[in-house]
């Protein structure tokens, strides 16, 4: 690296700088994190709002979600079973991860290739 030397190591650094950089990266950390709480805050918003596009909601009803349950967190989890139900995999795996079965020790990628072909075969 060009910059190599201009790198001076924490231990040879004055007690002074080392509270300074410390403080300075506890503050970055606390802005970080409130930043993804809020971000995180925005998403739970956005997601428990009820299905505002009405072919959305329909194609929720069709598939028997009861009136009160056609918010937004149900449409994606309902996109990502059919995505699911298609063949793809990523979706599976996220679906699986949803419900707590993404133990891949226990389970070799064969059970996960069965599962896919079984959505298939229901089609």
């Amino acid at each position: 690296m060009s910059n190599e030397k201009n790198l001076v190591p924490f231990d040879k650094r004055t007690e002074s700088e080392r509270k300074r950089i410390a403080s300075e990266g506890g503050k970055a950390s606390g802005a970080a994190r409130r930043a993804k709480r809020t971000m995180r805050e925005y998403a739970d918003l956005l997601l428990s709002l009820p299905v505002s596009d009405r072919r959305r909601w329909n194609k929720l009803a069709r598939a028997g979600i009861p009136p009160e349950g056609c918010d937004n967190k149900m449409l994606v989890v309902f996109a990502l079973m059919q995505a699911a139900q298609a063949g793809d995999v990523p979706a599976v795996k996220e679906l699986r991860n949803l419900i707590g079965e993404d133990d891949t020790s226990t389970n070799d990628s064969g059970q996960l290739e069965d599962l896919i072909k079984g959505f298939q075969e229901d089609e």
